[in-house]
């Protein structure tokens, strides 16, 4: 691995981050709102459990591929 591809932005994780937690927020509002609260807790927690599962194979995927970029330099 060479400094150049080393150096990573960090900048777009906070990004990704926030836009998930109004996603998360947004539709247990309405759900709580339109059905009932116990409902929009259930499924403000069903979502941040998707965005969670979904970040952490994004990250697993970029480590795989990086890995194998290394292995076949």
């Amino acid at each position: 691995m060479s400094i150049a591809s080393g150096i990573r932005p960090v900048s777009g994780s906070w990004i990704r981050l926030a836009a998930w937690v109004l996603v998360v927020l947004g539709t247990a509002g309405v759900v709580a709102v339109l059905a009932s609260p116990t409902a929009g807790v259930v499924v403000g927690a069903v979502l941040a459990l998707v965005a969670l599962v979904g970040n952490a194979l994004a990250k697993a995927s970029r480590k795989m591929d990086e890995i194998f970029r290394e292995e076949l330099d």
